[in-house]
């Protein structure tokens, strides 16, 4: 009697599912560059340091929660470095806020001065702004530039905070202008470039 040979053939493979993320780094920059600008319009001396608390929605709204979503964008895509700039700088805009609003009223409500504690929590972002960009300098000059800016803005306005001097923290929110000037620029590069479909602006 002849044995009988069953063949089995293996189920085929599902197909993997094909991430559809798009680049959020212009989402980043344009959250980036837009709370920047009114930021800079108050720490420059444009307007009133009254009109602080008018920085604050747009720090939240956009400072804080659309740069967490573009660095969280960023974690899935399998991009540590943006992902963790942007989200590291969502915290900054959030504890800025909580710090105009919470902290430094209530230190001086309380006859206190929140000068020191200031001065010591810019300089700390401004040294870890420091080494972000020592990691950007494998990316690109526009990268840099930006994060280099940025640093300068910190460590000035640390400076002039222990200064108690406005002249400096003023030179600090022009500082802030021109790098929030150049985040926006690289945001709108890489929306027309992408739309475009060609190099319609140069992004070094």
């Amino acid at each position: 009697m002849s044995e009988a040979t069953i063949e089995t053939t293996a189920p085929a493979a599902a197909p993997a599912a094909v991430s559809s993320v798009g680049d959020p780094f212009p989402l980043g920059l344009i959250s980036f560059g837009i709370s920047s600008v009114v930021l800079a319009s108050v720490m420059s001396g444009m307007f009133e340091a009254t009109g602080l608390t008018a920085v604050l929605p747009v720090a939240l709204a956009l400072g804080f929660l659309t740069e967490l979503i573009a660095g969280l964008l960023h974690f899935a895509r399998g991009e540590t470095f943006p992902g963790l700039v942007f989200t590291i700088f969502s915290g900054f805009w959030l504890s800025y806020a909580l710090l105009v609003q919470f902290y430094s009223p209530q230190v001086v409500d309380a006859g206190g001065d929140p000068t020191n504690v200031t001065g010591i929590y810019l300089l700390a972002w401004g040294i870890m702004t420091a080494y972000l960009v020592l990691a950007a300098l494998r990316t690109n000059a526009t990268t840099i530039f930006i994060l280099g800016l940025l640093a300068l803005v910190f460590l000035i306005s640390a400076w002039g905070t222990f200064a108690t001097s406005t002249g400096i923290s003023e030179a600090a929110g022009y500082v802030l202008f021109v790098d929030a000037a150049a985040a926006l620029y690289a945001s709108a590069a890489m929306i027309i470039n992408h739309t475009w479909e060609r190099n319609v602006l140069p992004i070094p």
